[in-house]
């Protein structure tokens, strides 16, 4: 799938930046090494996917290079064509869909932190994702807008997001919370 397609459809879900623009942004080599780090302490879900490995390896780095997700010419960023050798093809029916599938990862860490005690409350994750990562505040955070989206229904497609790639596997928490009809946020 193209960069522009999923950076645009994660702006219009409400991010302030789509997740491939902001990654040429910080840097291939950078985003590499972090996740490098986070899977030696969390495993293979936090591993780097192939493509990011293949472009460092070809010094696609991103903004500082001239030549990552996109092109740059001054300021002006364009389609980088070169990266059609490591794409995968993929579609989805929306762009929306796109969004939602990336928001459960991100509905998944949160809450993990909760689970493993990282964070007290829900709050606290939601809170420090929407200032830490940008999350569209109106949605309220993670676990704010997973309530509202419908925790049985994230479960599911979760579940069957999973199918095909395991970092799509449900956090315990998630899965009891949407198997007992109970919420995060409990009135």
């Amino acid at each position: 799938m193209e960069a522009e397609k999923i950076d645009n459809g994660l702006v219009k879900w409400g991010m302030p930046m789509g997740p491939l623009r902001l990654i040429d942004e910080i840097g291939i080599d950078v985003t590499v090494d972090i996740a490098t780090t986070l899977e030696k302490a969390y495993g293979r879900r936090d591993r780097a996917p192939e493509i990011l490995r293949s472009m460092r390896e070809s010094k696609l780095l991103g903004r500082k290079s001239g030549s990552g997700f996109y092109k740059y010419e001054g300021r002006e960023q364009f389609p980088n064509e070169s990266l059609n050798q490591w794409r995968r093809n993929g579609s989805t029916k929306h762009d929306i869909d796109l969004a939602n599938r990336l928001m459960f990862l991100m509905i998944n860490e949160a809450a993990r932190c909760i689970e493993e005690k990282v964070v007290d409350s829900p709050e606290d994750a939601d809170y420090g994702m929407i200032l830490g990562t940008g999350f569209a505040p109106h949605r309220g955070g993670p676990l704010r807008f997973a309530e509202h989206f419908g925790l049985e229904k994230i479960v599911e497609e979760m579940n069957r997001l999973a199918q095909s790639d395991e970092k799509f596997v449900p956090c315990d928490i998630l899965k009891k919370h949407a198997c007992e009809g109970t919420k995060f946020y409990e009135s």
